[in-house]
């Protein structure tokens, strides 16, 4: 099989993959449909190209992330450089933004729907999956966000920070669903009230 016709199986069963993840649920989609959806010959194609379908999940998930993560790097350079009164609320927006920006195509609105399924999968854990992509983003907004949150203690924080995660997700997830519906604000709205969210609860009194 010549490189070009494996690289066109490999990104159709991903892209069919995607779009019945999103529509039926991560754990409802077998691997023949996604064969049969992508128009692939080998019934085993999914094992061929990704060995499992866990593997595909996971990449499935990098792939388009990735392109997310060097937008937040980007945004976050440019607050670091600044000298800004609310520095909580504009790390937030920049590390949010790129995610929310992903619903207003419909490719974006697959992937969002996507995360939500896999966030609720019991097999995968999405902080680790990101941790073990070695993803210089999340590493970077945490430390700047840290050292904004220096009055709570460690504990704490380390907690908000996953639920913060979380957070984000269901903030894009309801994002998306207003786009679908023509009901959704601008999105530079749509970011700022997610970050003004986020930074209330993150910087919340510890209780």
């Amino acid at each position: 099989m010549r490189k070009s016709t494996r690289q066109d199986t490999r990104s159709a069963l991903m892209q069919s993959a995607e779009r019945l993840f999103a529509e039926k649920g991560i754990g409802t989609v077998s691997v023949k449909e996604i064969t049969s959806a992508a128009g692939a010959r080998n019934l085993s194609a999914v094992h061929y190209h990704f060995g499992s379908i866990e593997a595909l999940i996971r990449e499935l998930f990098l792939e388009r992330y990735q392109r997310i993560e060097h937008d937040r790097l980007v945004r976050l350079a440019k607050v670091d450089a600044s000298s800004s009164d609310n520095r909580l609320f504009d790390l937030l927006y920049a590390a949010i933004a790129p995610f929310l920006e992903t619903c207003l195509d419909e490719k974006g609105r697959q992937y969002v729907h996507f995360v939500i399924q896999l966030t609720h999968d019991p097999r995968f854990d999405v902080a680790e999956i990101v941790a073990e992509a070695e993803s210089v983003s999340v590493l970077t907004l945490r430390g700047l966000l840290v050292d904004c949150l220096k009055h709570l203690p460690a504990e704490i924080l380390a907690a908000r920070l996953r639920q913060g995660f979380k957070i984000n997700m269901l903030q894009a997830a309801d994002y998306a669903r207003l786009v679908e519906d023509g009901s959704a604000p601008p999105i530079e709205d749509a970011v700022r009230e997610a970050a003004h969210t986020l930074a209330g609860y993150l910087n919340a009194p510890a209780s």
